[in-house]
């Protein structure tokens, strides 16, 4: 590896350690979320009923796995503009 590669590595694994709590978090959220939604769907599957509770139960946590996935993604995809250079600034971060 190059000298500039194991650089951005390095910058790389300290914003991943940085950040680990927030990413712990939001991966619980999502798996939280996710769960929720399955139980929804299989209490409208068993029960045959569409109630009011059971849509809000599923539209409100399909929103929050919606929003803390973006997040995950996002925080990825910014340690990852760490690492490999972009034409936008020259080759260089």
């Amino acid at each position: 590896m190059t000298e500039e590669l194991k650089m951005r590595m390095e910058v790389v694994e300290r914003l991943t350690a940085l950040f680990r709590t927030e990413r712990m978090v939001y991966l619980g959220t999502t798996i939280l979320s996710l769960l929720m939604l399955v139980g929804s769907a299989l209490s409208l599957i068993i029960r045959d009923k569409a109630g009011s509770v059971e849509l809000s139960m599923l539209f409100g946590s399909s929103g929050l796995i919606t929003y803390t996935a973006g997040r995950l993604l996002f925080m990825w995809g910014e340690a990852l503009k760490r690492l490999v250079p972009s034409a936008s600034d020259g080759g260089k971060s």
